[in-house]
């Protein structure tokens, strides 16, 4: 995917950041990582520039994370609750345990919303509860941008200071990715540990 991204950012320049970033924030699998690391690299071996580059970005990053924030709203809790009493039990989960991380949500959300914005993957996850707990837009839309704000500006810069170093900061990267992965995972399973034993003590 890498090879695709930096192609197409190579051949399309501002249009492709545009596009790029616009779906990263809907869909996971698209890595800002690269897409702004390479732009950054960009600007200093083509007539890209900084500024344009991060306003570009950050707009962007606001209409795709308005489009996934609606997309979810259309998702009700109690919809979302009759789906996991019907399908999770394949996975020991009832409509309650699901009610109970929603309530963690509504109570942490804020922080929750600005803290994941610089995690791979949850960046993009994040905007799904927010949605479905209704969460307030204007809050929403500040927490998030104010991240990802600092997030395409930090990635951006970073591309532009080690452009010479290409490999050396995919690897970086990717380390970063992984370590953020790991704890992601640790806290999965803490939450599930803990909602099984809250559910074997009632």
């Amino acid at each position: 995917m890498e090879q695709i991204i930096t192609e197409f950012i190579r051949s399309w320049g501002y249009a492709a950041i545009a596009i790029l970033i616009l779906f990263e924030n809907i869909l996971p699998f698209i890595p800002s990582e690269i897409i702004l690391t390479f732009a950054g690299l960009l600007s200093e071996k083509s007539d890209l520039s900084i500024p344009v580059l991060f306003i570009i970005s950050t707009v962007s990053s606001f209409f795709g994370l308005l489009i996934l924030y609606y997309i979810s709203r259309l998702v009700s809790e109690q919809r979302l609750y009759r789906f996991v009493d019907k399908y999770g039990k394949w996975i020991k989960l009832r409509g309650k345990d699901v009610a109970k991380a929603n309530d963690w949500f509504k109570h942490y959300g804020a922080w929750a919303v600005l803290i994941c914005r610089f995690i791979p993957v949850l960046r993009v996850l994040i905007t799904i509860p927010a949605g479905i707990n209704r969460m307030n837009v204007v809050k929403f839309m500040f927490l998030s941008l104010v991240g990802t704000t600092v997030w395409n500006f930090l990635l951006i810069y970073l591309g532009k200071l080690l452009s010479g170093s290409w490999d050396i900061l995919m690897n970086a990267l990717h380390t970063y990715s992984f370590v953020m992965y790991i704890i992601l995972f640790i806290i999965i399973v803490y939450i599930i540990y803990h909602l099984l034993k809250r559910r074997r003590v009632e």
